[in-house]
């Protein structure tokens, strides 16, 4: 199993970077201007990388709370693509809202933590 979740993290690891190879390629064709195919361009890179960092947590040795805000992370960045694929709709709203509430909520978490360490050492 191990085997298999290192091909994955690798794999959409690899692909991510290609993907955001495309995006910049694409973008500098366009002479940075928003084309209609720029989200979905974008997207695949976006849903790469969290399949690629969910896979990564399953390989880990990490547990409870820090395995689950790894994993919340990864399925973040997966819905975030995901929902760049949609047409505006109540779901891609509810999505959008998932995607921030994970993303300020683990920012949160992290900024606690340091502020709360007993040698006030900051990152």
């Amino acid at each position: 199993m191990k085997s298999l979740l290192r091909l994955i993290t690798i794999g959409s690891f690899s692909l991510a970077l290609v993907g955001v190879a495309l995006l910049l390629v694409s973008d500098g064709i366009h002479h940075l201007q928003m084309t209609p195919d720029h989200a979905k361009i974008g997207a695949i890179p976006l849903i790469l990388i969290g399949l690629s960092y969910f896979s990564f947590q399953l390989m880990g040795r990490l547990r409870g709370w820090e395995l689950a805000k790894g994993l919340l992370i990864g399925f973040a960045f997966v819905l975030w693509g995901s929902e760049q694929l949609m047409n505006p709709c109540p779901m891609v709203t509810v999505m959008d809202s998932m995607v921030i509430t994970v993303f300020v909520v683990d920012l949160a978490f992290i900024i606690r933590g340091h502020l709360k360490r007993k040698d006030k050492e900051l990152p």
